[in-house]
């Protein structure tokens, strides 16, 4: 039997998902540059949607609130910073280290992406505090797979137990930290990403030439 051709219903159904997708990229867009040049709370969703060129009960409709708008333009700035490749080299890697050092390049990388948008993260307003939570669950997450695959082959500290060492990893990787080295210190996104991984390394890895540590020569 031949293929018969895409019945009408579905050619709608396809156009309707394109045309939704493109007014979502537009809104993002649109938010991302009123939330870089005003921040998070100077801006409405009146504004957003008059830049994108939509009603703001197209905004709604298609996000349900602000908040959500901002994450939107978050995940955006993931992809900006190619979050993909970045996790895929942490999985592959068998060198604590430099899981450590990709880590720490991962996350100069995301930062140095979002960098115009960091008010998002500092505009603590009611609305972006579940955000700014999720966004600190998810990274306290990462850094408990990591740090749970070092210590099943014993890289880790001896003198700290996987909580504690995910605890200094979480500190050390948090957004602050990464404005005082760049804009407090005038550190280059590199400078920062290579004081990181060492940082990180000296923080919750057995130091080097200790007995059995993975990677190293008997």
């Amino acid at each position: 039997m031949s293929d018969q051709p895409s019945s009408p219903r579905r050619y709608r159904s396809s156009l309707r998902e394109a045309q939704a997708a493109r007014t979502r990229a537009d809104i993002t867009a649109a938010a991302r540059e009123l939330f870089e040049s005003v921040g998070f709370a100077g801006t409405t969703i009146t504004e957003i949607a008059a830049r994108a060129g939509v009603s703001p009960q197209t905004v709604y409709a298609a996000f349900g609130s602000k908040a959500k708008v901002a994450r939107a333009v978050v995940e955006q700035m993931e992809e900006t910073a190619d979050a993909a490749r970045w996790r895929e080299r942490i999985a592959v890697e068998r060198d604590p280290r430099k899981v450590l050092q990709a880590f720490a390049e991962w996350t100069s990388a995301f930062f140095t992406a979002s960098r115009p948008q960091l008010s998002l993260a500092r505009d603590l307003t009611a609305e972006m505090e579940e955000m700014v939570a999720e966004g600190n669950a998810r990274r306290r997450a990462a850094l408990t797979a990591l740090i749970d695959r070092f210590a099943g082959d014993g890289a880790v500290r001896s003198d700290l137990t996987p909580g504690m060492a995910v605890d200094r990893a979480w500190l050390l990787t948090g957004l602050e930290t990464y404005l005082n080295a760049t804009t407090g210190c005038g550190w280059s996104p590199a400078e920062y990403a290579a004081w990181l991984g060492e940082t990180l390394a000296q923080q919750v890895l057995e130091p080097v030439g200790t007995a059995d540590s993975p990677g190293e020569p008997s």
